[in-house]
């Protein structure tokens, strides 16, 4: 991120034009005399004579502190001192000095005096604020992403060179600060400095406290948002899962309606329960599907996130809640074959066998090659008693397990033994789409696929040894479903 110099209309080499000429009238002769001194070391600063301004401008100090406390009500020199206190880089007294002027001028109803002494100030702040800004730019040019670790030598370097320029311009932004206090945009600025190099608890302590001063500003807010989004996401990073869980808490009180800080919390509750071991994990994963979850009804789109509370419901061994959150994944993403899978991992848990053996055979029909959703389909076989189906299965998940595809199936079917039952299948129904020869308990086996009417035929030496069809789905020896849990 690129940050622009504010735009002004004036800048310090006219400080000497604006010099107020007021009607003469008499004052205290400390105030008057720094006043000239003043006047006297501007002009000598414009003709390059560095040692005489350097010592005007101390001496001008000198004399309007004097004069100044002996006459408060000058405010005229007061707005000159704030002048020599910024000539001499002492920023905090400088902004007291103008603020002081400024206001009491403006209540006195002269404003033009206050003007004057409100563009000197702003000169001033321009100065500083605009510097830090150069050096913002160039940190960031040198060393773009603050937040990672180098990779070598060179990269060290430059992030070292960048860490300088965001510290000095740390020291710019905090003079323009002291010149106008509580100024909003610089306090957006300097707190952004610090978010930039990942100190997120500084800028935001940096941002609160200028919501003090300026109350309810929307960018100051904003910039409150962010970085602890962004601390809570340091602390996801640092593995420091209990402090992230309790800080993105604290946020979500605040905001109940942002996805972003739901997802957050899901993921520390989620990182934290896979470090703890057995029924120790299974409140944090409950707890991380219940917030996935939250996140998923603020984006309805995102099939990310019922999928996450689904896998994390399924780890917490949340079997309903799962099935629920396995169905909206499909319906966003319906050819997701592992929500498939595990859809159907949970309706099998739940006892709804026949809703299993449903869900698995059509997700076998959109991918018959995925071994997994036959295994599953063949288990759920085995649970509802149906061996020859279970059998079925089977087999085909040891074929695409264990085997190879042969690169050039219609050639290897035609090696099948005249008068077997290979090569009458060969003859009947042409050469299959794949063939994978497999062994199992020693025995070589050869499967021939044939992946449109989804059907397998398997043989040994060309003799028919088995087949698969999965076209349909057999539930009738099944027993009556017993419900959900």
């Amino acid at each position: 991120m690129t940050l622009r110099s504010a735009a002004l209309a004036f800048a310090v080499a006219a400080l000497a034009m604006l010099a107020f000429r007021g009607t003469a009238q008499a004052r205290n002769p400390h105030c008057a005399g720094g006043i000239q001194y003043v006047v006297q070391g501007i002009k000598d600063k414009e003709k390059g004579n560095v040692e005489d301004y350097q010592r005007e401008m101390g001496k001008a100090v000198q004399q309007l502190e004097q004069g100044t406390s002996e006459d408060p009500n000058d405010l005229e020199a007061l707005g000159y001192l704030g002048w020599a206190y910024a000539e001499v880089d002492s920023a905090g007294p400088a902004g007291k000095a103008f603020a002081k002027a400024i206001d009491g001028l403006r209540q006195k109803g002269d404003a033009k005096k206050a003007d004057w002494a409100a563009n000197n100030r702003e000169s001033y702040w321009a100065n500083a604020f605009n510097d830090g800004i150069g050096k913002i730019n160039t940190a960031q040019t040198s060393y773009p992403d603050f937040c990672k670790q180098p990779d070598n030598d060179a990269d060290k370097t430059l992030r070292n060179e960048a860490a300088k320029k965001y510290d000095e311009a740390k020291t710019s932004l905090t003079r323009a600060l002291l010149l106008k206090p509580g100024n909003a945009q610089t306090v957006r600025t300097l707190g952004s400095v610090y978010a930039f190099e990942c100190d997120f608890a500084t800028a935001e302590k940096v941002f609160r406290a200028g919501l003090e001063a300026s109350p309810g500003d929307s960018s100051l807010l904003e910039g409150v948002k962010s970085v602890r989004g962004n601390y809570a996401n340091q602390l996801l990073g640092d593995r420091k899962y209990t402090e992230a869980i309790a800080y993105y808490g604290d946020l979500v009180k605040g905001e109940p309606n942002n996805s972003d800080l739901h997802l957050g919390l899901a993921d520390a509750y989620f990182k934290r329960a896979q470090d703890l071991k057995g029924d120790a994990s299974k409140p944090d994963y409950k707890a991380a599907g219940d917030e996935y979850a939250k996140a998923a009804a603020l984006k309805p789109n995102d099939a990310d996130l019922p999928f996450n509370a689904a896998l994390a419901y399924q780890n917490a061994t949340e079997w309903q809640a799962a099935e629920g959150q396995w169905r909206a994944t499909l319906k966003l993403r319906p050819d997701d074959v592992d929500a498939i899978s595990a859809l159907g991992s949970s309706l099998s848990e739940l006892k709804n066998n026949d809703e299993a053996l449903r869900v698995l055979q059509a997700g076998v029909l959109k991918n018959p090659k995925n071994k997994t959703l036959h295994r599953q389909l063949g288990a759920v076989y085995t649970k509802v008693g149906n061996n020859p189906k279970s059998t079925e299965e089977l087999m085909v998940f040891l074929a695409l397990d264990k085997g190879k595809p042969v690169d050039d199936p219609a050639a290897r079917a035609k090696t099948a033994p005249a008068g077997s039952a290979a090569a009458k299948m060969l003859a009947a129904n042409g050469p299959p789409d794949a063939i994978v020869p497999w062994e199992v308990d020693q025995n070589k086996i050869e499967t021939w696929f044939y992946w449109s009417k989804n059907q397998a035929f398997h043989f040994q030496n060309g003799a028919a040894y088995g087949k698969s069809d999965w076209s349909s789905v057999d539930v009738k020896s099944a027993p009556a479903t017993t419900g959900k849990k």
